[in-house]
């Protein structure tokens, strides 16, 4: 299967800016084109929303990255609709919320997500800082 497109989801959050490191990584490493999608819900994003994730996305993942900003119900419904606009390969979250059964069972994003998207889903370890190189590189 071919990595073409990577979809990365952020709210612009420090954690949520470790996950699209590690997205801009895989997307040069497959030299895939990388999309950093931000949801609004309830109700429409601000005028300057797409300008801000635009310039956001350049400078955590370089030059050539894509900005989208998906508006929803609920951010989980948002981030996939994106994805599936861009045709995505691969979707990329972080973790933030996955811990715990009440959120468990209660849902979460991440956990929304990787049940309804019909891509892959990567949920990326965002609660600490990357310890030395990604596993999926090569040496």
């Amino acid at each position: 299967m071919a990595i073409e497109r990577i979809v990365v989801a952020s709210d612009r959050s420090e954690t949520a800016s470790r996950a699209v490191a590690w997205a801009a990584e895989m997307a040069r490493r497959y030299e895939a084109q990388l999309t950093v999608v931000q949801a609004y819900v309830p109700g429409p994003p601000p005028a300057d929303a797409e300008s801000v994730l635009a310039a956001y996305a350049e400078e955590i993942a370089g030059p050539g990255t894509r900005a989208r900003i998906s508006a929803g119900e609920n951010p989980a419904d948002a981030i996939v609709a994106a994805a599936e606009a861009e045709n995505a390969d691969v979707l990329v979250v972080g973790n933030l919320g996955m811990s715990g059964r009440r959120e468990f069972l209660l849902g979460n994003v991440p956990n929304r997500v990787s049940h309804n998207s019909r891509c892959t889903v990567v949920i990326v370890n965002t609660a600490e800082e990357p310890r030395g190189r990604l596993p999926w590189r090569r040496k």
